[in-house]
């Protein structure tokens, strides 16, 4: 992250930890409030281990991220898979 903002780099940090050391060095913070392996034995806390509801999270924050930017930037699906990379 240090090299990213040595580079001018603005650096934004999605993260259920919002007083973290890295969110606090952050230029923006996008505070998804969700469960993690930093807090999953608290009383009440879900069924689910570990961080897989901050990992979910993620997974729609980021799929929705997406979509708005289809949209902003007036891309069609094939302009999307054009430059989708698989990893498989």
């Amino acid at each position: 992250m240090r090299v990213a903002q040595r580079a001018s780099a603005r650096v934004v940090v999605v993260t259920a930890q919002p007083q973290s050391e890295t969110a606090r060095l952050a230029d923006s913070v996008v505070h998804l409030p969700a469960q993690t392996m930093a807090d999953d034995r608290e009383p009440g806390g879900s069924s689910l281990p570990m961080g897989s509801i901050f990992e979910i999270g993620q997974l729609v924050f980021f799929d929705c991220v997406v979509q708005l930017l289809v949209a902003r930037l007036a891309q069609t699906a094939e302009d999307v898979r054009a430059r989708h990379t698989n990893l498989e």
